[in-house]
């Protein structure tokens, strides 16, 4: 059995605190080329750090006595067991392959339009090759535009807007660098997944349920901004109207330009949320709304002015309800407390949850004080929408990256971070042993978008 208690007091990357951002940049390169690739080319997601500078796949003997949703059957009735048993062999080695995958792209982009590097290019050519992978499959099985999740190297019949919105900015900002060979390929994907989400009614969550099987799906901020996202890249792609006037529609469908969840709770007279997910989700907003306002600005405004004032209030509403969870160490805490009258957070400290949101877990059994580092990097590349359209947040937020980027260090690059010991149970210690899927993507593309605009000298 592994021991994930000695896994969990490893100096992971212990040079990382001696050194300025770029030589945290290229610590973190060495590490992600290295190591996060399958032999078939497919992207790793979530990685076991079993050394100082080590991390690979999780094996069928490290999931022996640890308890994991996946494994645990919570697919089972879905998809026929096929996840779970994919899961049992890698746990969630390929969990979150779409995001990783995009984020790399993100990365690579970023650093091809600093830098001119060719090792730029080439590296993103294979995160591109990694979603190409995802989106073949779907192809040749009839489902053009389907980016399933590849659990067992093959894609399954579920998905989230989260894995499509990361995959979509990959293929957007990769299409902005890529050679003219590259294009029809990006262009077609993006038409593709913009047409599926369309005829699936936007239900990309599980294909084996009907599409209309979650009515608070379009409404909700993430979601939406994530399909509206999707329509303007569409739209970006092939210059044809249907996709902006869909754009357009779906926008009108939900309230994320006008208000955060902070808001929405106020307005449905809601006074104490515990919860994680609309905190964790609000960076996915950030980040579709910059990239939406660079191809859909009217979608904000008639007039350039009223455009700047919308996103403007957008970015400060979501900006400030992100801010929730953080401690005054710079992490985020998983689960939160939050007084919506006042906007203010507190810890949940450990207890019970009456109605668990991962039912048959350990994890999602009770309330604790455990940290998780991929929401509060999230955060940090969704931060750019503040910088470009909040004046009043654009230097506060501009610190707040460097400082983030400052203490980056192997420990924050876990997924998550148990301070003392007592959050996570042995059953579930495992998950403080795992290399973030998020974290160190988004420490690249900062630094690499900082340093093309000269932000970091």
């Amino acid at each position: 059995m592994t021991d994930y208690d000695k896994l969990s007091k490893i100096d992971f990357l212990p040079e990382l605190p001696t050194l300025d951002l770029p030589g945290k940049a290229r610590v973190i390169q060495s590490l992600l080329e290295e190591s996060f690739f399958h032999p078939s080319g497919l992207f790793y997601s979530i990685l076991l750090i079993d050394g100082p500078r080590h991390v690979r796949p999780v094996r069928r003997a490290d999931m022996e006595g640890a308890n994991d949703w996946n494994v645990d059957g919570y697919w089972d009735s879905l998809d026929g067991g096929a996840t779970s048993e994919a899961a049992r062999d890698e746990g969630m080695t390929f969990e979150n392959s779409i995001t990783s995958a995009g984020n790399y792209l993100q990365t690579q982009a970023a650093r091809f339009a600093a830098t001119a590097d060719p090792a730029a290019y080439a590296q993103a050519m294979r995160a591109f090759a990694s979603l190409r992978m995802v989106y073949d499959h779907g192809r040749e099985h009839g489902r053009a535009g389907w980016l399933g999740k590849p659990y067992g190297l093959v894609p399954k019949d579920h998905s989230t807007p989260d894995q499509h919105c990361d995959a979509l900015l990959g293929l957007y900002r990769f299409r902005e660098i890529a050679a003219a060979a590259e294009r029809p390929a990006i262009d077609a994907m993006l038409r593709d997944i913009a047409d599926f989400m369309t005829r699936r009614n936007y239900q990309i969550w599980n294909l084996n349920k009907p599409v209309d099987a979650f009515p608070w799906n379009i409404p909700n901020p993430y979601c939406n901004a994530t399909y509206v996202l999707a329509q303007a890249l569409a739209f970006r792609a092939t210059g044809e109207d249907k996709y902006r006037q869909e754009a357009l529609r779906l926008a009108g469908l939900s309230r994320w330009r006008e208000e955060s969840h902070l808001e929405i709770c106020r307005r449905e007279g809601v006074e104490r949320v515990l919860k994680f997910e609309d905190v964790c989700l609000g960076g996915y907003v950030l980040k579709a709304a910059g990239a939406i306002a660079e191809i859909l600005p009217d979608l904000y405004g008639a007039t350039a002015e009223a455009q700047a004032a919308t996103l403007d209030r957008m970015g400060q509403r979501w900006w400030n309800f992100c801010q929730l969870g953080m401690d005054a160490d710079g992490y985020q805490h998983y689960w939160i407390d939050y007084d919506v009258r006042n906007g203010t957070w507190r810890p949940t400290g450990i207890r019970p949850i009456e109605n668990p949101p991962f039912p048959g877990t350990t994890f999602g059994t009770y309330y604790s004080d455990v940290r998780w580092n991929d929401q509060i990097y999230r955060i940090m590349t969704g931060a750019f929408t503040v910088v470009a359209h909040c004046p009043d947040l654009r230097e506060p937020a501009l610190a707040w990256i460097r400082t983030l980027m400052a203490k980056t260090n192997g420990r924050r690059l876990r997924w998550m971070v148990d301070p003392d010991g007592r959050q996570l149970k042995p059953d579930i210690r495992w998950m403080e042993c795992m290399l973030s899927s998020e974290a160190p993507f988004h420490y690249l593309t900062a630094y690499w978008r900082g340093r093309k605009a000269g932000w970091w000298e």
